[in-house]
């Protein structure tokens, strides 16, 4: 495994999104800062606990205050998703599609493709939303048990302005075959200024998974996969899993995030940047980040550490293998880590602290 220290130039590369609509990010090449040779390891994946999945029933939307107990059947807490074990896992045809002005829930409108939301405080539960959904409210967007499939109408699949995101065993994706989104830079399925919970959902389809410039949020359970790679060089996707701005009391734990191509190479030369991509800056620097009990799998590096940052834990994850990249995590000289521990790499060896 390699683990080198001192990428601040390209940690520094990328641009936080503006409040308000998120700016793409600029073109930044994915490079070490001393030259390594490639590592080269065996595909295999870690083991998970499986779940039976359960349907869904159908109801319609609410703006009554959501349940956060997982729906019957979920995944138990502290298991690595495997494939199909989270996000919506019943019958789509049981839940009420909304794809126009005529059936927009309480609390919404319909605008231009793209549902959106400004009430203090509203419910989708069993949704299929074919469009993008933005929120621009005070209070809480909670989605629960439903589809999101953003289309070219829509910056992101959910789109978070303001408040807060509370997403749970929901699919977030993009629509297959609408030609990526209009914008291909860094565009994350769930993406935006919103604080966000995010628990058991299947997300894919976009650049990243998830863009966000906040702390105080919550991704945990969750399958990251299958990201969008467009263009080549230099007017190409920067692929991440989860790309995090900065803030205090972020939390990544139990989530299976793989942005390996479909060929198992973790970095193919061009798109996939991290797993997971930690870019705090001086306005927002990053305090308190838990990166516990993960699978992370792709990427130039897997796991990409900026500063300022101070108080982090990163212990219990398993790193894929690292093939066409150059390790599995790089750390700004200005990152402190609080505690690294038990973090092993693709053949169950440890990983060094960076």
């Amino acid at each position: 495994m390699m683990v080198v220290a001192g990428t601040a130039a390209v940690l520094a590369a990328a641009c936080q999104p503006a409040v308000g609509a998120p700016s793409p990010e600029p073109t930044r090449t994915i490079a070490p800062t001393t030259t390594v040779a490639p590592t080269t390891v065996s595909t295999g994946k870690p083991p998970v606990t499986t779940t039976k999945p359960s349907s869904t029933s159908s109801s319609k939307p609410s703006t009554t205050r959501p349940t956060s107990a997982p729906a019957p059947g979920a995944l138990p807490s502290g298991v690595v998703p495997a494939p199909g074990q989270v996000g919506f896992r019943g019958d789509p045809a049981t839940l009420k599609v909304v794809d126009g002005p005529g059936n927009a829930p309480a609390g919404t409108t319909w605008s231009a493709g793209v549902l959106r939301v400004s009430g203090k405080d509203v419910v989708l539960d069993k949704v299929f939303v074919k469009g993008g959904v933005e929120y621009n409210g005070t209070g809480t967007l909670a989605i629960r048990g439903s589809i999101v499939e953003g289309n070219r109408n829509s910056w992101a699949a959910v789109l978070g302005n303001s408040g807060h995101l509370d997403i749970r065993d929901t699919t977030v994706r993009w629509k297959a075959g609408d030609g990526g989104p209009n914008n291909k830079w860094g565009n994350g399925a769930i993406h935006g200024d919103s604080t966000m919970t995010v628990i058991r959902c299947d997300i894919s389809g976009t650049p990243d998974g998830v863009q966000n410039g906040r702390g105080n949020s919550t991704f945990e359970q969750n399958h990251i996969h299958d990201l969008a790679r467009f263009g080549s060089y230099p007017n190409n996707t920067h692929n991440d899993g989860i790309q995090n701005y900065g803030g205090a009391n972020l939390v990544i734990k139990y989530n299976r995030i793989d942005i390996e191509g479909p060929d198992g190479v973790a970095y193919d030369g061009t798109h996939q940047n991290a797993a997971l991509f930690f870019m705090p800056s001086g306005g927002n620097p990053s305090a308190n980040l838990q990166v516990v009990g993960n699978f992370l799998a792709g990427g130039g590096y897997i796991l990409r550490l900026g500063a300022p940052m101070s108080g982090a834990v990163v212990a219990d994850n398993r790193f894929g293998p690292t093939t066409g990249g150059w390790g599995e995590v790089t750390k700004d000289g200005g990152a402190s880590l609080k505690q690294w521990a038990n973090n092993l790499d693709n053949e169950g060896q440890p990983v060094r602290q960076p």
